[in-house]
């Protein structure tokens, strides 16, 4: 699927979350190999772990539980990276939406724009993607959110641009 008809088809899964009379901004979503990325240390953590249990594993309960840990920690950069895939940032006139997709379940996280700090703050990462945080004081156990309570849109491609769109909204939205 070419770009321009993947960003067609977030567009249109979103679009189905909008309240009506919304506008939808902005569609987008976390870019996989940056989430990938940005975990690649519980690879090395995962291999030792699964190296020194699995030199152990035949005599001890505990090394083969240890094993099991291990390979855990080896599959999750790899699924986390595919979760990215099934979240769908969407922007509106009016809310941030987060809709996250996998097997069997779908969410929609929805924040009100009028709630949303003065400026966006920009978390750079690698390679121009990073995070676009804009709402503070959420509680911090819910989704998208980090440990302070801010919520934005986590490991996107081109972060500067999107913070620069996130801003123009929350600048429109105040205006209205």
């Amino acid at each position: 699927m070419g770009k321009s008809s993947r960003q067609a088809s977030l567009q249109a899964e979103i679009e189905t979350e909008l309240e009506p009379g919304e506008r939808l901004v902005w569609t987008g979503q976390p870019d996989a190999r940056a989430v990938f990325r940005k975990l690649r240390w519980l690879l090395g953590a995962g291999g030792l772990v699964v190296a020194i249990a699995g030199w152990f594993a035949l005599n001890s309960i505990a090394a083969q539980f240890a094993l099991l840990a291990g390979l855990a920690l080896l599959l999750g950069p790899a699924i986390a990276a595919l979760m990215a895939r099934g979240t769908i940032y969407g922007l509106t006139d009016r809310r941030a939406l987060v809709l996250s997709k996998s097997i069997g379940h779908r969410a929609l996280t929805s924040v009100d724009l009028s709630a949303a700090d003065d400026a966006v703050e920009l978390l750079e990462g690698e390679g121009g993607s990073g995070t676009a945080l804009f709402v503070s004081g959420l509680p911090r156990r819910r989704r998208y959110t980090d440990y302070t309570g801010k919520f934005g849109f986590w490991d996107v491609p081109d972060a500067a641009q999107v913070a620069a769109i996130v801003q123009r909204a929350l600048d429109r939205q105040r205006r209205a």
